[in-house]
């Protein structure tokens, strides 16, 4: 339709072009300007936009969630958008102004967008119900399927490890895109799942079901805000939200 090429064909896989890089800058630089006209008229009129935050789906029920709860209780209401999205997304949407705020693992502090630990966090494995722990660790996975979560190649590296030093070898009986899904499978086949420490903490009727694996507190994951700075100066309420979470000083 632009008379463009988009797509270098004389390389292997095929790279942008610079025209279709320019392309893209310019289109990111008209959202973001469509979406600052946005902020003025709505401030102007006395309104406020939706504070938008990226996250993963139990980062948002279990952390976000209770976090804008105690935040906003007595407060003057806000208005927000959950979105329920990727690392690599929400890395994406902070560099576009799509989002406001995002948690994720794996963040980077990258041109506007400022990035800062909050927590650790690591992994139970969790049996099926009516099922107890016992001291056998990781040879309770001999005979019993698990339920990881799709795309994770870390900590599938990790397993791997684990693996090959207890002398077992995992059934995976499921991945999943989401912890809660993987959650409810495993609950409904009778499997075992990995779920993620801060979750687990929130739910005690859990430790009961919890088996210890040697070394599983070896892996770690790093609990980290993200947001625009340049949003942040223009919308106090961002701001605000982002010292909330820990982000600012």
């Amino acid at each position: 339709m632009l008379g463009l090429n988009l797509l270098d064909r004389i390389k292997k896989p095929y790279p942008p072009t610079v025209a279709a890089q320019r392309l893209a800058d310019a289109y990111g630089r008209f959202v973001r300007e469509v979406k600052e006209v946005k902020e003025v008229s709505a401030e102007a009129g006395g309104l406020q936009l939706p504070i938008t935050v990226g996250a993963g789906e139990v980062v948002i029920r279990e952390f976000l969630i209770p976090k804008i709860g105690r935040q906003s209780k007595g407060k003057q209401p806000v208005s927000w958008v959950m979105r329920n999205l990727t690392w690599r997304r929400i890395q994406e949407g902070l560099a576009a102004e799509r989002l406001d705020v995002g948690i994720a693992s794996g963040l980077e502090a990258i041109g506007n967008v400022a990035v800062v630990k909050l927590e650790n966090y690591g992994f139970k494995l969790l049996l099926p119900e009516h099922e107890e722990p016992d001291k056998s660790g990781w040879k309770r996975l001999a005979n019993l399927p698990v339920v990881v979560l799709d795309g994770d190649g870390k900590f599938r590296q990790f397993l791997a490890g684990c693996e090959r030093e207890h002398g077992v070898t995992l059934k995976i009986g499921a991945e999943c895109t989401s912890y809660p899904q993987a959650v409810d499978l495993a609950e409904e086949a009778g499997w075992a799942v990995f779920v993620p420490e801060y979750w687990w903490r929130r739910r005690k009727e859990w430790a009961a079901r919890t088996q210890k694996l040697p070394g599983l507190e070896q892996h770690q994951r790093k609990f980290q805000l993200g947001w625009n700075r340049k949003v942040a100066e223009r919308r106090p309420e961002v701001a605000k939200l982002v010292k909330a979470l820990g982000g600012m000083k």
